[in-house]
């Protein structure tokens, strides 16, 4: 989850449109066609690596999709990468939670030079909230393989955050990278936000994807980088890799201010944190971007239950809108004039059906299987510090090394920066095998 203080309408349907003309995709199921007729040209990932369309269609899978296992590739392009590296554009086969099988875009690099005898280890990005519509997607910018461009400096022409933190550095260690867009941003369907199985069999694919690419020399070691709505999913992983991607090694999870508490926290339970003007207007952009993924992963639930008309209207902008964006109207509209409580039922009269699913989605109620590295910043006014405090103590229940990290003063938005130093030295420890540090107390 991300919170910024206004938004470029329309810069998330930019990006995309900034890729270039739409190719027509000629492929068919389990063909392996070739959408650039097998010539490849610059658009060439990697031998053996069906070349995808340019511009738009990049992201429009086959239909039907092409058999094969979850992780397989559908195609990839090549985009341009950091000196010294090789980056593509990917379109993967992955699932929901229910088992349906999905097309899922998204980004991989790796060094371009001799690879060990070992193989490279897997660094998977997974990143904040940047909405729900399809074009906020972080892979659809020209130029997606960068290091980390927040939407709040100056440097940055996009409506979302876009790019890998310390992705230079982690290619400069030799490892391989890779990012996952979830699905429903870039491909079709609706993005299933927050639904943690969904977005954990995401990114696990992605690394199965990264592996397919055989330049990448991408060995079966892997770690987990995960900032807000991707530090949640990074933290169901560290829950439940094995059972569904047994084959990869996870020798850790490192979480950037995590989306955790969700069933605490949509109770009412969780005592507030900081503040900002605009924050509640950011939170309430947030709170229907949860609704909306629920609302298309869980056919029970109802919309009515949990919003007012009012609500039902800004439920549809989250349909069309990057997080920014929304949350701008949303403050426009209700939140200078006080009147957020128009949006929402209270929380006392959602129905228990929702609060089962929030429950399910909450992390940390059962043991991790890997190391776990969670920051957090004191000051910020997205992920509440509280909440992130009642999941730490709930992850060091069960006796796994779990390292918790508070940085005074640290935002949503500056936390991937400072805590920089940290997570790639224990990203690194990890991989070199070193015993994980515990500080439960």
């Amino acid at each position: 989850m991300r919170r910024r203080l206004s938004a470029i309408a329309a810069a998330g349907v930019a990006a995309i449109l900034a890729l270039g003309g739409g190719a027509t995709a000629n492929a068919t199921s389990g063909s392996g066609a070739n959408p650039d007729g097998g010539k490849g040209g610059k658009g060439l990932c990697a031998p053996g690596v069906p070349v995808g369309p340019e511009g738009e269609k990049f992201y429009d899978p086959p239909s039907p999709l092409p058999e094969g296992e979850h992780g397989d590739l559908i195609w990839a392009r090549r985009v341009d990468a950091p000196d010294g590296a090789r980056a593509c554009r990917i379109l993967y086969l992955s699932t929901l939670q229910t088992g349906t099988r999905v097309a899922v875009s998204g980004i991989v690099a790796w060094p371009d030079a001799p690879a060990p005898r070992s193989g490279r280890n897997v660094v998977a990005w997974a990143h904040g909230t940047v909405g729900g519509p399809r074009q906020c997607a972080p892979s659809a910018v020209p130029n997606p393989a960068t290091d980390l461009v927040g939407y709040y400096t100056y440097d940055s022409p996009w409506g979302i955050d876009v790019g890998v933190p310390a992705l230079t550095q982690f290619l400069d260690s030799g490892d391989v990278v890779v990012g996952t867009d979830y699905q429903g941003l870039g491909t079709p369907g609706v993005h299933q936000y927050t639904v943690a199985v969904t977005e954990t069999n995401n990114v696990l694919d992605s690394v199965r994807a990264a592996r397919q690419i055989t330049d990448t020399h991408a060995n079966h070691k892997a770690a987990v980088l995960g900032w807000s709505q991707g530090g949640g999913a990074a933290a169901f992983i560290a829950q439940n890799y094995k059972a569904y991607t047994p084959e990869t090694n996870l020798v850790g999870i490192a979480a950037l201010a995590p989306a955790a508490n969700l069933g605490p926290d949509f109770r009412g339970l969780v005592l507030p944190g900081p503040t900002s003007p605009t924050s509640p207007s950011h939170n309430a952009a947030l709170r229907v971007n949860v609704y909306r993924g629920f609302l298309a992963a869980y056919p029970e639930l109802k919309a009515e239950d949990v919003l007012k008309p009012a609500g039902l209207e800004a439920l549809r902008g989250d349909g069309v809108m990057c997080i920014e964006h929304l949350a701008d109207v949303i403050q426009n509209n209700v939140g200078n004039v006080g009147q957020l409580d128009t949006l929402f039922q209270p929380l006392t009269v959602v129905p228990e059906v929702w609060h089962q699913r929030f429950r399910e989605n909450t992390a940390g109620l059962v043991t991790s299987v890997a190391p776990i590295l969670v920051m957090q910043g004191t000051a910020d006014t997205v992920i509440n510090p509280n909440s992130t405090d009642e999941y730490v103590k709930r992850a060091c229940r069960f006796g796994k090394p779990v390292e918790y990290t508070k940085y005074q003063g640290a935002t949503h938005q500056t936390i991937p920066n400072v805590a920089e130093p940290e997570y790639l030295g224990w990203i690194a420890d990890r991989f070199a095998g070193r015993p994980a540090p515990s500080n439960c107390a």
